[in-house]
């Protein structure tokens, strides 16, 4: 509710930021007699883009090879191209509500369509991980409450999530804090220890942690360095761990959750993937409960089939199966691959989001909706799996994200001839 103020003076509402995944709730927005922004409370750097880039002036709600179109137009020509691709593609999600994440998959599952979120592509695979080894997590409060020795691995959370130190009560005199990455960052100016790893060696460093927690014999004991083997005493002699990283390979994450499952047995660590997107773990969340998997779905045979690696929206764009693509949320020319990207040049795409982003100025019909969290309210999932309600302090006449996936799956079910 707004703050208390004199008639006619700007009113402070409450607000829930998505620039990062940890989406603070504990924002401030000031808003004009006139109904605009006047100024935040409480946001870093990055809330204060994200709200810049939702309140600035749109493009037309409804665009059509980049013109102006009216809406019921649009989103008949939408279905159209969705209903009539042979092998479309469903993209991005880590930017909206788990509403509009549970519309897309149905959509998706409609068409016969592979559907895959852009965290694979931005974060990384820690969530097909989960499903092969199972995972050891814990909420920010618990890390925050418990965690003596917090291993920051391969990220710069002060550059990526400015707040997450305050979140943690860091850097704290009677906790050790662990940075380890192939340079010194600004995260690693603020920790107790630092190993430099060039990247290539996360395997080999992840796999000899595993050898010293296990106290397995290795090879060459004399090869082991001493950081390494301070870093796994450090962790099998604390009560409470945690490992927050941004490690991309799937093998790696493989090795990352497995050491965390041998630690698991001596002590408590958790492990928690420092996710890039406001809603990139609920996009992995609702995808898991609605299919079963987190990631790399097709709806292609009727039911859902995973196939990581196979089923990857850049492995499906590289090798030219994908005919047309649903993106909401995300801008997949910034992100994939040049190949990938390429192949999405060249075919019709759809685009739902709030921001005029290169896809959305490129997409075939560009649907401009309002922005969760700053003109539509919702729940998105925090970088730690808890949900987090959004809430609406400026208004808009736009339809959300949801609303309009809901009215292009309406005209899905129109029969076929209608669309033409």
């Amino acid at each position: 509710m707004p703050s208390p103020e004199p008639a006619g003076a700007p009113l402070t509402w409450a607000a829930t930021c998505g620039g990062c995944g940890l989406v603070c709730d504990d924002i401030e927005v000031v808003v004009g007699e006139r109904g605009g922004l006047e100024h935040l409370i409480r946001t870093c750097p990055l809330g204060d883009a994200w709200f810049a880039e939702r309140v600035a002036p749109g493009p037309p709600l409804a665009r059509v090879d980049g013109r102006e179109a009216e809406l019921d137009g649009a989103l008949d020509q939408a279905a159209a191209i969705l209903s009539q691709a042979r092998a479309p593609l469903v993209y991005g999600l880590g930017q909206t509500t788990c509403d509009a994440q549970r519309a897309a998959v149905a959509l998706a599952e409609a068409i016969g369509a592979v559907i895959d979120p852009a965290g694979t592509v931005l974060d990384g695979a820690s969530g097909l991980a989960y499903q092969t080894l199972g995972a050891s997590t814990a909420t920010l409060g618990d890390i925050r409450d418990r965690a003596e020795v917090v291993v920051v691995w391969r990220a710069d959370p002060v550059a990526t999530h400015p707040r997450l130190f305050e979140r943690l009560g860091l850097p704290d005199p009677d906790r050790e804090l662990v940075v380890i990455d192939e340079r010194r960052t600004a995260t690693a100016a603020q920790a107790d220890a630092f190993l430099e790893l060039p990247a290539d060696r996360d395997v080999e460093a992840l796999w000899t942690l595993r050898a010293l927690v296990r106290d397995t014999p290795i090879a060459d004991e004399a090869a082991v360095e001493r950081p390494l083997r301070d870093l796994a005493a450090r962790l099998t002699a604390c009560r409470n761990g945690a490992i927050l990283h941004r490690v991309r390979g799937h093998v790696e994450v493989l090795a990352l959750h497995a050491l965390v499952r041998d630690l698991c047995r001596v002590t408590h660590i958790v492990a928690l993937m420092l996710r890039r997107e406001g809603n990139a773990a609920g996009a992995e969340d609702v995808l898991a409960w609605q299919t079963g998997y987190p990631a790399a779905v097709s709806f292609a045979r009727g039911h859902p089939r995973a196939s990581p690696g196979e089923l990857d929206a850049a492995a499906v764009l590289e090798r030219g199966e994908a005919d047309a693509a649903l993106v909401v949320g995300s801008d997949p020319l910034e992100q994939l691959p040049p190949a990938a990207a390429e192949r999405l040049r060249a075919i019709p795409v759809v685009s739902v989001d709030p921001r005029d982003t290169a896809t959305a100025a490129a997409a075939r019909i560009a649907f401009t909706t309002a922005a969760p969290g700053v003109h539509r309210a919702g729940v998105v999932h925090r970088l730690d799996g808890v949900p987090i309600p959004l809430r609406s302090p400026l208004a808009s006449s736009r339809p959300s994200d949801d609303e309009v996936l809901a009215a292009i799956a309406e005209r899905l079910a129109r029969p076929r001839e209608a669309l033409a």
